[in-house]
C-alpha cells in the first residue's frame, strides 16, 4: 500500500480511484470553490480561481478527476455580455483518454443554453499548445507572441514563463444567431 501524498499547503490526502472510461465519470456543477481550489493548487501552473460563473467536475466515486471553470472573458474589450470564457482547465494524470472533450462540451452546452454566443478559451503558459480545446471542436482564431516577462505563476516553487505563444480558441455557440431555447417548445 503507498503512503498518501503530502502536499504544501492543503495537507495529506489519499489516493484517489481511478476511472478506466469516461462513461465511469460524473458531472458535476460545482458550488463550493474550497474543494475546486485545492485540486488547482496541486495541479495547474496558475492555482486557483478567486471566482466563477461556473465550474463543472467529472468525478469518479466522490473525486475529482477533471474540472472546467467558466467565466467572464480577461480580456475588458471582449467582454461584451455574449462570450464566456474557460479560464481553468485541469486534470489528473490519470484521467481516462477524452476526458477534458467530454468535460468541456457538457460546459459548452451549458454555456449555450444559459443564452452565450462564443465559449473560448486561451493557452500557451507552460507551452499548453490548447490540444484539449482543438479535440473539443474548438477553433484556433489568434496565435501571437506574448511576453511573459514578469509573469510569475503564484508560490515560490513555480516556473517564470519569458515568451510564449499565446492561442484564442474559440466555438460559435449559436452560428446562425439562433435564438436561446425558452423551454416552452415541444421540440
Amino acid at each position: 500500500m503507498s503512503e498518501p501524498k503530502q502536499t504544501k499547503n492543503v495537507g495529506t490526502i489519499a489516493e484517489p480511484p481511478s476511472p478506466s472510461s469516461v462513461d465511469d465519470l460524473e458531472l458535476v456543477r460545482e458550488r463550493e470553490k474550497a474543494p475546486i481550489n485545492e485540486f488547482l493548487e496541486q495541479r495547474h501552473p496558475l492555482g486557483g480561481v478567486p471566482g466563477w460563473k461556473a465550474c463543472f467536475s467529472a468525478r469518479y466515486r466522490g473525486s475529482i478527476v477533471a474540472v472546467v471553470v467558466v467565466g467572464r472573458p480577461v480580456a475588458r474589450m471582449a467582454d461584451d455580455g455574449t462570450e464566456l470564457s474557460i479560464t481553468r482547465y485541469c486534470r489528473r494524470d490519470d484521467r481516462p483518454a477524452n476526458t477534458g472533450s467530454w468535460l468541456i462540451a457538457r460546459a459548452r452546452d451549458w454555456a449555450r443554453l444559459e443564452g452565450f454566443d462564443t465559449f473560448s478559451a486561451n493557452s500557451g503558459v507552460a507551452g499548453n499548445y490548447g490540444t484539449v480545446y482543438e479535440a473539443a471542436g474548438f477553433e484556433c482564431t489568434q496565435v501571437r507572441q506574448a511576453d511573459g516577462s514578469g509573469w510569475l505563476s503564484h508560490g515560490e516553487d513555480r516556473d517564470t514563463w519569458e515568451d510564449y505563444e499565446r492561442r484564442k480558441w474559440v466555438y460559435q455557440l449559436r452560428p446562425d444567431n439562433t435564438p436561446v431555447p425558452d423551454g416552452d417548445s415541444d421540440e
